[in-house]
C-alpha cells in the first residue's frame, strides 16, 4: 500500500496522485473534525493578526513555462472578514511567457478576498487578462509558512492549479492563544507535516490519522509517510506504515505524541490553538531505525469531514503549468464523507461530479477514501485499468476548499478522458 503526504515537492506529490490504486494517507491530510463543515465564519470571531506584508512562492524549482514564482505585496483584513490589498508577481526568467507580461512589469495587482476564522485565506486578481485564484489555510503564526495552491484562468499567463506555501509578516508578534477548545472537539482526523521552508533533508514528510482526546490523554493511529529524501525509509515503511499513537495535552495546549516509525520512536510536540482546524507550529524527531531524524519543524492540524457542494474551474494542462487555451471546464462535486474511519484508517467518500465546458458530462464517483487531506476515487476495469471517473484533491483543515483537484472520465472518451485540474470551493 502506497501513502502519500502534503510533501513540499509538488512534483513527487502530483505524480503520487496519478497513480492508479493508490492510497493517499496525507500528515496534513488527518483532516477531519468532528462536526460538519459549513460557511465560512467571520474573521472577527477569532482575532488574527493578519496585516503586514505576505509572500506567496512556489515550493519548487520552477518549470520553463511557469508563468510566475511568487506573489508578495501588503494585504489588510476588515472585521467582516474581507480582505484588500495588493500583490505584485515575479516570473521566472526563462518564462516561455513574456516574463514583463506575466509580471505585469512589475505594476502591482489589486487582490481582493475573504479571510475566515479558520483562517482560511481566497484571494482573486487580475494578471494579462486572466483571472488568478490564491487559496491557503494560514497557520496560527502568520510568520510560519502554509501549504495552499494558486491558478490562473484565461489571459496570457494561464496556469492549472499548482502548489505553493504563503507566510506573512505580521504588525505584531504572535501569541500562542492560552485557549484550550473541548476535548470532545478535537478527536478527529490529525495530520503534521513537514513546514514548507524546511530545506534539510527528512526521511519523514509526516504522520495522519484518526486521533483521540480524553481528560489530557491522548490515543489513536498514525500512518508515517516516507519523503524523497531517503529510499531506505520508504523502503522499509511499506511493509508497516501504521503504528499507534499515545501521548497527552496538557492545561497549556501542549502535545506530545509518540508512535513507532521503522524500527524508531517518533516524538510529535506541538503547541495547539483555541481552533484545532488551524495549523500549530510544532516540531518532530525520530531516535533509531532507517528514517531517524533530528528536531524537524512541522504544522499540525485536524481536518474536517469533506462533505457539500463543491464547485469550481479546472483546465487542460498541456506542457508544465501551462491549460490548452479554451479547454475551461466548470465542475460542481457533491461529496459526502464518513465520519468514522474504516479498518485501512481512511474514511470512505462518496459523491457525483458534474462537468460543464470544453467537457459535458455527470458521473457517480466510485466509493472512494480521504486518507489524511487526500481524497481518491477511481473506477478500475477488470483489466486493472481505469474504466470510468477518477477523482483526487487534498483538502484544507476546516474543508472549504480542495486543492489541486483532479478530474478525468477514462470511459467517457473525448475531451473528456483528459484530467482537468484546478480548485474547489465550498458552497
Amino acid at each position: 500500500m502506497d501513502l502519500v503526504v502534503l510533501h513540499d515537492s509538488v512534483e513527487y506529490h502530483c505524480a503520487m496522485l496519478a497513480r492508479p490504486r493508490v492510497l493517499l494517507l496525507l500528515p496534513l491530510a488527518a483532516l477531519l473534525g468532528c462536526g460538519s463543515s459549513s460557511s465560512p465564519s467571520s474573521i472577527s470571531a477569532t482575532p488574527y493578526d493578519f496585516n503586514g506584508s505576505w509572500n506567496a512562492v512556489y515550493t519548487s524549482g520552477a518549470p520553463l513555462s511557469m508563468p510566475f514564482t511568487n506573489l508578495g505585496g501588503p494585504l489588510q483584513v476588515s472585521s467582516s472578514g474581507a480582505v484588500t490589498g495588493t500583490l505584485t508577481a515575479s516570473a521566472p526568467y526563462n518564462s516561455n511567457q513574456n516574463p514583463n507580461l506575466c509580471a505585469a512589469n512589475n505594476t502591482p495587482l489589486v487582490a481582493t478576498g475573504t479571510l475566515d476564522a479558520a483562517h482560511d485565506l481566497v484571494l482573486t486578481f487580475p494578471i494579462a487578462g486572466g483571472t488568478g485564484t490564491l487559496v491557503a489555510t494560514l497557520a496560527d503564526d502568520p510568520a510560519t509558512d502554509a501549504y495552499g495552491s494558486w491558478q490562473v484562468n484565461g489571459g496570457a499567463c494561464a496556469m492549472s492549479a499548482t502548489q505553493m506555501a504563503i507566510a506573512g509578516t505580521p504588525s505584531t508578534p504572535y501569541t500562542p492563544s492560552s485557549t484550550a477548545p473541548p476535548a470532545a472537539s478535537l478527536s478527529g482526523n490529525w495530520v503534521a507535516s513537514v513546514d514548507a521552508n524546511v530545506t534539510a533533508p527528512h526521511p519523514i514528510a509526516g504522520f495522519g490519522g484518526p486521533l483521540q482526546f480524553t481528560n489530557g490523554s491522548v490515543s489513536g493511529i498514525l500512518t508515517a509517510t516516507a519523503s524523497a529524501n531517503s529510499i531506505y525509509c520508504q523502503q522499509t515503511l511499506v511493509a508497516n506504515p501504521t503504528a499507534a499513537a499515545t501521548g497527552t495535552l496538557d492545561s497549556n495546549n501542549n502535545l506530545t505524541l509518540t508512535v513507532a516509525v521503522a524500527g524508531g520512536t517518533a516524538t510529535i510536540t506541538a503547541t495547539l490553538g483555541s481552533n484545532p482546524q488551524t495549523l500549530a507550529d510544532g516540531s518532530f524527531q525520530i531516535v533509531g531505525g532507517p528514517c531517524a531524524v533530528s528536531a524537524t519543524p512541522m504544522t499540525i492540524a485536524q481536518h474536517a469531514p469533506v462533505t457539500g457542494t463543491y464547485t469550481g474551474t479546472f483546465n487542460l494542462p498541456a506542457t508544465g503549468n501551462v491549460p490548452t487555451p479554451g479547454s475551461n471546464i466548470t465542475v460542481t462535486a457533491v461529496l459526502t464523507q464518513s465520519p468514522t474511519f474504516n479498518g485501512n484508517v481512511v474514511y470512505p467518500i462518496t459523491g457525483t461530479v458534474t462537468v460543464t465546458g470544453a467537457c459535458t458530462e455527470s458521473a457517480t464517483l466510485a466509493p472512494g477514501t480521504v486518507a489524511g487531506n487526500a481524497i481518491y476515487s477511481a473506477d478500475f476495469g477488470s483489466n486493472n485499468q481505469l474504466a470510468g471517473p477518477q477523482f483526487t484533491g487534498l483538502s484544507n483543515p476546516s474543508a472549504s476548499s480542495i486543492l489541486n483537484a483532479t478530474f478525468q472520465d477514462a470511459a467517457a472518451g473525448g475531451a473528456c478522458s483528459a484530467a482537468y485540474q484546478g480548485i474547489l470551493t465550498l458552497q
